[in-house]
């Protein structure tokens, strides 16, 4: 969460000239309302189902493919994800601090369930929660990704330039 996920998708996918496929958006679709809705009216685990359904649905399609930050805390997922740089996908994790992360996601209120939770957050509440999930999911992101840009501090055009560099790479 926070890390730039969907704008560096939107410009790398405009980059490469590639259809973009945001887990979120298509979700939301499948379900009918936003995710902080669905999320708070049936739970995690069953939109953490419904999540690792159209993430095998759009697995083998071609594009840019922008995931939330959850994706990888399902084994599925992280099957999927390290079977696509298998074959020769590029699977990116977006890495920032966790005081820039809190300093994005404290920017919009109410969109982030696992942090929001049921009221508004002060500061230090925010960047203890950034780190409890940070610890938790940094591991799964390395252990998924055959790519890893650092986001603090860099532009969005930076960024979508350096993950194009290191595609020949992968």
């Amino acid at each position: 969460m926070g890390s730039g996920k969907s704008a560096v998708a939107r410009t790398l996918a405009r980059r490469l000239r590639w259809p973009i496929l945001d887990l979120d958006a298509l979700i939301e679709e499948e379900i009918g309302c936003y995710i902080s809705r669905f999320f708070a009216e049936r739970g995690e685990a069953e939109f953490r189902r419904i999540e690792s359904e159209v993430l095998a649905q759009i697995a083998a399609q071609k594009g840019v493919v922008s995931l939330g930050g959850g994706v990888p805390t399902q084994p599925q997922n992280r099957e999927i994800l390290k079977k696509a740089a298998k074959n020769g996908a590029t699977v990116v994790y977006l890495r920032a601090s966790p005081e820039i992360l809190a300093s994005r996601i404290r920017r919009q209120p109410g969109k982030r369930p696992l942090i929001d939770g049921d009221g508004e957050l002060d500061w230090p509440a925010t960047l203890a929660r950034v780190e409890e999930l940070l610890a938790h999911r940094e591991p799964l992101y390395r252990e998924c990704a055959n790519c890893v840009v650092d986001t603090d501090g860099a532009t969005i055009p930076a960024v979508s330039r350096e993950i194009i560099s290191r595609m020949s790479e992968v």
